[in-house]
C-alpha cells in the first residue's frame, strides 16, 4: 500500500503545496546521501550541520519532496514548510509504519541508569512468554535476526520505525527500547504509543544538553505522555523521582522496590561473587529469583523487569523465567578472571551515581582491596567530573585515573577536572593513556585484589581527537593477563 504526502502529514501543521499532496511516497530520508526516487526528505536542523544544506543533493538523488523549516532559493521540487521538521518526521514515519508500529506491543524504559540490563531482561521475559521481541538501545540493536551495534541509545525516528517494522515482518511481536532523554527532546519517539513506560531512576547526567536535573527529570516524564490509553507506568518506588511521578503525574503507576509501600516488593536477597538470590513479592506470592548477575543496583533492574511484566500481564513464573536466561550483559559489571584470586570488573559506570553503585556492589565482595580505573568522557558535562572524582576516592582503595573517551578535549583538562574533585595528597595513580593504566592496574593487584575498569563497558572503540580507534576494555585486560 503506497502513502501519499498528505496520509503522511495530516498530524502535522504543514504547508503542503497543490502540487505535492497527492505523490505517492517510496520511502523516508534524513539522509541526502541515502535518498533514491520519490522519496520524502527531512531537512533537519542539527548539531553540527543543517539538512537545508543539502536540500539540491537530496533533489539529485531522485526525491520527489521535501519537508523542511523554511524555504530554500534554487530547488525545484516542492518544499513543505512545518515548525519542527524533526516532529514531522517522527510523525510521518508513524505513517509511514503504522501497521507494524499498531500491531507490536512496545516497552519504553528510560531514567538515569538501569535501562540497558533492564532491557535485557524483559525482553527475556517477553520471549519467555512467547512474545519474540527485538531490542533497541546502547549496546546494540536487534531486529529480525539482524545486529547492528547501536550509533545512539534511540536512532532517529526513520531508522527506529523502519526497525520495528522489520521486526513486525520477521514475525516478532514486541519491542524493547531504552527511551533516552535526547530522544524525548528531539522528538525521536513521537508518534509510538507504549504498552509499558519504564522508570529506573534519575541522577546527574547529561548536563551538556539539559540546563539543569528539573528540565531532565521533566524530559524523561515525556515518555508517559506516550502510553496506550491501557497502557501502565512502571517506577521505582525508591527513587525520589520515581515518588514524584507517582504523586504528580501517574497515581495508578505499578511500583517497585525496597519499599514496604512499593507493589513489586523485594523481600530478601543474597550475593557472592557467582550471582544471587531474591525473594520477589507481588503482593499474592512470593518468587523467588536465582541470577547470576551481582550488585544491589541490579536486584532494582531486575524489580523493574518483573514489575513490568507484571504490568503486561505474564505470570511471575514466566518472568522468573525469563529473568533467570539472562546469565551476563556485556559491559554490566561483567567478571574477567585474571589469575587465582585477582578479577577484573568492566562496567559501563560514567556518572557519579553509577560509578559509587559499582563501587559498592564491589566492595561487599572484594576480600582486600579495590582498585579503581576510571576517566570520564569528553565534549560533556564537565561539572559531573570532580564528583566522580570524590566518589572515587571516597570508596576505592586505590584510583587509577585514566582517559575515558576525550573526543575532542585535551586528555589532561578532563583529567585535571576529575582530580579537583579528590584530595590532593591522596594516593592515587594518574595515566593518561587508558590501555598503559589497566595494564598498571593489572600489575599491582595481588590475590584477594577485585579491580573495576569503569566508564566504557561494552564500547569496542576509543575516541580521540574526533577520530575513533578500536579499543576494548575486556581484550586489553584479558591481555595484561597473559603479558603482566
Amino acid at each position: 500500500m503506497t502513502k501519499t504526502i498528505t496520509d503522511l502529514l495530516k498530524n502535522i501543521d504543514a504547508e503542503i503545496p497543490e502540487n505535492a499532496r497527492l505523490l505517492n511516497i517510496n520511502a523516508l530520508q534524513f539522509d541526502s546521501r541515502k535518498v533514491g526516487k520519490d522519496d520524502l526528505f527531512f531537512a533537519i536542523p542539527g548539531y553540527k550541520t543543517d539538512g537545508h544544506q543539502y536540500l539540491q543533493s537530496a533533489e539529485s538523488s531522485g526525491a520527489c519532496a521535501a519537508v523542511v523549516e523554511k524555504r530554500m532559493p534554487g530547488v525545484k521540487i516542492p518544499q513543505i514548510v512545518v515548525k519542527n521538521a524533526r516532529q514531522a518526521m517522527a510523525f510521518a514515519a508513524a505513517g509511514f509504519y503504522s501497521e507494524a508500529l499498531n500491531t507490536m506491543k512496545l516497552v519504553g524504559i528510560t531514567g538515569t541508569n538501569g535501562k540497558t540490563t533492564t532491557s535485557f531482561l524483559i525482553r527475556s521475559i517477553l520471549n519467555e512468554a512467547g512474545l519474540s521481541c527485538g531490542l533497541i538501545g546502547t549496546i546494540a540493536y536487534e531486529f529480525g535476526g539482524q545486529k547492528k551495534n547501536a550509533w545512539n541509545t534511540t536512532p532517529e525516528a526513520i531508522d527506529l520505525y523502519k526497525m520495528i517494522s522489520q521486526m513486525y515482518e520477521a514475525g516478532q511481536k514486541a519491542c524493547v527500547l531504552e527511551v533516552s532523554s535526547h530522544a524525548l527532546a528531539l522528538q525521536r519517539v513521537a508518534g509510538l504509543c507504549f504498552d509499558a513506560g519504564v522508570f529506573t531512576n534519575l541522577t546527574r547526567d547529561h548536563m551538556d544538553f539539559h540546563p539543569d536535573e528539573e528540565e531532565y527529570f521533566q524530559t524523561k516524564l515525556k515518555l508517559f505522555d506516550l502510553l496506550k490509553s491501557n497502557g501502565k507506568a512502571v517506577v521505582n518506588a525508591d527513587d525520589a523521582y520515581g515518588r514524584r511521578i507517582q504523586k504528580e503525574k501517574i497515581t495508578d503507576a505499578v511500583s517497585y522496590g525496597f519499599s514496604e509501600k512499593a507493589m513489586i516488593r523485594l523481600l530478601d536477597w543474597k550475593m557472592d561473587i557467582k550471582g544471587m538470590q531474591l525473594q520477589i513479592s507481588d503482593g499474592e506470592q512470593t518468587t523467588r529469583i536465582d541470577t547470576k548477575l551481582i550488585s544491589k543496583f541490579n536486584t532494582e533492574n531486575i524489580l523493574a523487569s518483573f514489575a513490568a511484566g507484571m504490568a503486561l500481564g505474564i505470570s511471575a513464573a514466566i518472568i522468573k523465567q525469563g529473568i533467570e536466561k539472562v546469565t551476563r550483559i556485556p559491559g554490566r559489571l561483567e567478571v574477567h578472571q585474571i589469575s587465582p584470586g585477582i578479577a577484573a570488573v568492566i562496567d559501563y559506570a560514567h556518572t557519579p551515581d553509577a560509578l559509587q553503585k559499582a563501587q559498592e556492589a564491589l566492595k561487599a565482595l572484594v576480600e582486600k582491596r579495590l582498585i579503581v580505573v576510571f576517566g570520564a568522557g569528553g565534549d560533556r558535562d564537565r561539572g559531573k567530573r570532580p564528583l566522580m572524582g570524590a566518589v572515587v576516592e571516597k570508596l576505592a582503595y586505590l584510583p587509577i585515573v585514566t582517559s575515558d573517551n576525550p573526543r575532542t578535549e585535551d586528555p589532561q583538562r578532563i583529567i585535571n577536572d576529575v582530580l579537583s574533585g579528590m584530595s590532593e595528597n591522596s594516593e592515587k595513580i594518574i595515566i593518561p593513556d587508558r590501555k598503559k593504566a589497566i595494564y598498571e592496574a593489572v600489575k599491582i593487584a595481588q590475590p584477594g585484589d577485585l579491580i573495576l575498569i569503569a566508564g566504557k563497558g561494552h564500547e569496542t572503540y576509543q575516541e580521540i581527537n574526533g577520530k575513533r580507534f578500536d579499543f576494548d576494555d575486556a581484550l586489553i585486560v584479558q591481555e595484561a593477563a597473559k603479558n603482566v
